[in-house]
């Protein structure tokens, strides 16, 4: 399994929106990805030993030349940033739409409505996660409590589940800017505890835009062994 952690995120600005979920190269998808995501990411690549990548700061005018959905990622313990292409986004029948979006080097991340329901290819991915308490929180913008549990791989054929009691509350209004753009959200927060050792804690802010129920921006947990990534859905 890839670990995204050291390999992907630690070089950061991989291209996806280059490559998708292939590696190979693609004239059309060269002609397509802004020529700053290319430098970007070869010079970053370039001095992946060096300290830790700074965080991407997409700008108005470098979104403007895309026209596809794009997931940045900002891994918080790594550093740096990825940007991951949308590979399918449907209805089933739990609660909300399922979205993949792909990295450059295979891994995934799957979200539910915005929450990150599973990983792969990132290193102690999540299997799968329960995040229907969570999704309705979210969609309503009001204060709930409940349950969310996560099965996270130990890294070889066993997984371990993570069972936390939750509580989302709405933090009020609050304007954030993205792509130098400024949206309305409401700013809701996730704390839970629980865990195999029952006194693990975590927290998980989402900005949602009460026009359309979209989570602009978030900061989840992943997993205890990636930690909390950064997410920002700068094209959707």
């Amino acid at each position: 399994m890839i670990n995204v952690v050291s390999r992907l995120f630690a070089a950061v600005v991989l291209c996806a929106l280059l490559v998708g979920c292939s590696i190979s190269s693609d004239s059309k998808a060269t002609e397509s990805l802004p020529a700053q995501i290319v430098t970007a990411g070869q010079g970053l690549i370039a001095a992946r030993r060096a300290p830790p990548p700074q965080t991407v700061v997409a700008t108005r005018a470098l979104l403007a030349k895309i026209t596809e959905p794009v997931l940045q990622i900002n891994p918080e313990a790594a550093g740096g940033s990825d940007f991951l292409r949308r590979a399918v986004s449907r209805r089933d029948s739990s609660t909300g739409r399922v979205e993949v979006w792909n990295s450059s080097v295979l891994a995934q991340v799957f979200l539910r409505n915005g929450v990150v329901v599973g990983t792969r290819g990132v290193g102690g991915d999540i299997i799968a996660a329960d995040a229907n308490m969570t999704i309705l929180a979210l969609r309503l913008r009001a204060d709930r409590s409940g349950q969310r549990v996560y099965t996270i791989s130990d890294g070889d054929a066993t997984s371990t589940e993570y069972v936390f009691r939750c509580t989302v509350r709405s933090l009020g209004q609050e304007n954030i800017i993205v792509a130098e753009q400024l949206f309305a959200t409401t700013h809701m927060q996730e704390n839970c505890i629980g865990g195999p050792s029952g006194d693990a804690t975590i927290r998980n802010d989402y900005w949602v835009q009460p026009s359309n129920d979209v989570v602009r921006r978030s900061r989840q947990w992943v997993g205890p062994t990636t930690g909390y990534f950064e997410l920002i859905l700068l094209r959707d």
